[in-house]
């Protein structure tokens, strides 16, 4: 047993023997308060630092650890002390955090879907760097069930925003932590045709824009997560788009509903969440020129990625916004069998720096792609149906930072 006795000027670090050392009252007494103060006094050993005070850690490396820890162990923490209170409460803190985990390579990615019609769904998550370690060890998922009352809306910087059917209310979620929100958004229940939901890196607000179809003409609106009401907006020019926007760089991207076949007629529309005007974006020239069947827009690593069914071929905007930054990033062989079904409508998820891809194809499940060696590899997640989703639902795919920190992946299953 160690016991340590500090005065105003001495530090004693003291070794109390055992009872048999001492002396009793009675046979089967414990020893007495003198006898083992009288014992501590005769291990007495002088500290060389007895007159330096505790360390104390700098108030910007405490910072700098607590901006690296897990949301949940951050909740925690605030019940140290009052300062750790208030500096995990200060929306900076958030914001700093959010930065540092927007240009870690490592942070979690995500893709969710989820259908419209059934209204029934569940997610579920698991691990995703034992995919790339040994892909074909079955993993644990961890499951939510979400009682068919959400459709997502979308996801940025691991937050899910959902849109409540019953209530027709739009809200935020967090997966890890299961902190709903208490702000939320009241819409008509009408059929909304476009969405898209992303963050606003000028004003920290998080954003959620929607096109509803009603009899007469739709109706674009803009809700800023912290204010009162929706507000209209100036509407797409042309037809507006359908299904969910790409989140990127304080940008929402779609494909125009209209079907071109001509490579040079598609474009990404887009709206800045930031200005909150619309603008188009060029794709990546072919280097056959032909017909584009099927596009594919997603997000990976934080950039802008498009899929040509057609080619096979990857693309990755490496610079938002500039069409020379357009890089082709792999391409997934032609061939027979289960690799001809992966080329079709293949959808990245998330990419190591060796170099790995793990993506996903309607029927296939997930698969591995190499791009060192260009071979592709299927996973043990099929078990799981991870499979893609049915004609009647709608694809959210995130590939963004879960506040966990931590290389996951989120299915919802249909």
């Amino acid at each position: 047993m160690i016991i340590t006795d500090t005065s105003a000027n001495t530090n004693y670090i003291s070794t109390v023997p055992s009872s048999r050392m001492l002396r009793c009252d009675h046979e089967n007494d414990t020893p007495t308060q003198h006898d083992i103060r009288t014992a501590t006094m005769r291990h007495k050993i002088h500290s060389p630092i007895a007159d330096e005070s505790p360390p104390i850690l700098p108030d910007d490396i405490v910072v700098a650890i607590l901006l690296r820890l897990p949301v949940r162990s951050l909740l925690q923490f605030r019940c140290v002390c009052k300062s750790w209170k208030t500096l995990i409460s200060d929306p900076q803190f958030a914001e700093n955090q959010l930065q540092l985990f927007t240009v870690n390579p490592t942070i979690a990615h995500q893709h969710l879907s989820s259908s419209t019609v059934t209204r029934t769904c569940k997610i579920v998550s698991f691990p995703v760097k034992p995919l790339f370690a040994n892909p074909s060890s079955p993993v644990a998922p961890i499951s939510v069930d979400m009682n068919g009352r959400y459709h997502i809306l979308g996801s940025c910087n691991g937050l899910l925003c959902l849109y409540e059917f019953q209530l027709g209310c739009v809200r935020l979620w967090n997966p890890s932590t299961r902190l709903m929100s208490k702000t939320f958004a009241v819409i008509d229940d009408i059929v909304i045709r476009c969405y898209g939901f992303g963050y606003d890196p000028v004003n920290h607000k998080y954003k959620v824009l929607v096109v509803m179809s009603d009899c007469n003409e739709p109706a674009t609106k803009l809700y800023a997560f912290g204010e009162n009401s929706w507000k209209t907006i100036q509407d797409f020019p042309g037809t507006p788009p359908t299904g969910p926007g790409k989140h990127v760089n304080g940008t929402l991207n779609w494909f125009p509903t209209e079907e071109g076949f001509d490579c040079n007629q598609w474009v990404i529309l887009t709206f800045d969440l930031v200005k909150e005007t619309y603008g188009k974006l060029s794709l990546p020239k072919q280097d056959n020129g032909g017909s584009i069947f099927n596009p594919v827009l997603d997000v990976l690593s934080n950039c802008l990625c498009v899929c040509f069914d057609h080619s096979g071929t990857l693309w990755l905007m490496k610079q938002y916004g500039v069409t020379e930054s357009w890089t082709k990033l792999m391409i997934i062989p032609r061939g027979d069998g289960w690799q001809a079904t992966y080329q079709r409508s293949f959808r990245p998820l998330c990419i190591l720096e060796n170099g790995i891809i793990l993506g996903k194809t309607p029927c296939s499940g997930l698969v591995r792609y190499d791009t060192n060696t260009e071979l592709l590899a299927s996973s043990m997640l099929s078990q799981f149906g991870t499979k893609g989703p049915s004609d009647d639902s709608k694809g959210v795919v995130i590939l963004e930072g879960d506040p966990d920190n931590v290389l996951r992946c989120w299915f919802l299953l249909i």
